[in-house]
């Protein structure tokens, strides 16, 4: 039996940034209920559409409950009218854990001692724009977390960004070190 309206919210846990919700192709006067720390954003036909802050809202999708059997007969079970709501945590995530995947080799300038140098550390994320990270980071993915085992998802933040503060960290490290001994 289809429902007249159903009610889309997010309550997991707080290691998720990006949480796409099971239910798509969902009715007309849908409910989508958005936490304070969270924004949803409401994707139709493959357009992210509309951003929702914390509140509830009232989804217009196209889909009419009863009619919808009709239509779906016509076009092989599937809805003209896709949509799908995505939830994106504004929390800040703490502490959460970085490092060096291999070691730089450094020349220290007064013994001329090759050193191996590696860095480790923590740091806070916080998303500044959801729309930007759904849209170059997810895709069409189910969600995203800090790490893998998080939601069983099949990208995690961790590994997306570890090469670039790898990477980073590294090209950095020996000028920096060299900057603070030998240049004050």
């Amino acid at each position: 039996m289809a429902h007249i309206t159903d009610i889309i919210k997010y309550e997991g846990d707080n290691s998720t940034f990006i949480w796409k919700h099971p239910k798509e192709d969902f009715n007309t006067l849908t409910q989508l209920i958005v936490h304070e720390s969270q924004e949803a954003i409401f994707m139709m036909n493959g357009e992210a559409l509309d951003l929702f802050g914390p509140g509830r809202h009232t989804l217009e999708t196209q889909n009419i409950p009863k009619l919808g059997k009709y239509i779906k007969a016509t076009t092989q079970d599937m809805t003209p009218f896709h949509c799908e709501v995505y939830f994106i945590n504004k929390a800040v995530q703490m502490g959460i854990k970085w490092g060096t995947d291999s070691k730089v080799r450094y020349i220290d300038p007064d013994s001329g001692l090759p050193l191996e140098l590696g860095a480790s550390g923590e740091m806070n994320l916080q998303v500044a724009d959801s729309r930007k990270l759904l849209l170059k980071l997810v895709g069409t993915m189910k969600g995203i977390a800090w790490e893998d085992q998080s939601g069983g998802f099949t990208k995690s933040l961790q590994n997306s960004f570890r090469p670039l503060i790898s990477t980073a960290v590294k090209s950095n490290l020996t000028q920096a070190i060299y900057s603070s001994c030998y240049l004050d």
